[in-house]
């Protein structure tokens, strides 16, 4: 991921709440479905490792205090919404 995008990314989870322990555990996770430099996934291989990645998540997720899996589905529940909206238009 791009610094700057991590840090946006950081930032919007610090700002929801979420606790600093989560979110370098969700950063690293992340770290390592970034594709390999010059490499451009097709439809299918994206959908695929995002699946996995999502998974990954999850699982992390459930070992994070319940005030920190609160607050990670209410971000992806956000972030679904805003997708949903960007395809509507």
């Amino acid at each position: 991921m791009a610094a700057a995008a991590v840090e946006k990314i950081k930032s919007e989870m610090s700002n929801a709440g979420l606790s600093s322990g989560a979110i370098d555990g969700i950063l690293k996770i992340a770290a390592t479905y970034k594709p390999k430099e010059g490499e451009k996934p097709d439809m299918a291989q994206a959908m695929v490792t995002l699946g996995k990645l999502f998974a990954e998540l999850e699982t992390f997720i459930k070992t994070q205090p319940e005030s920190d899996q609160t607050i990670y589905h209410n971000i992806i529940e956000k972030k679904k919404s805003e997708l949903a909206a960007l395809i509507k238009k």
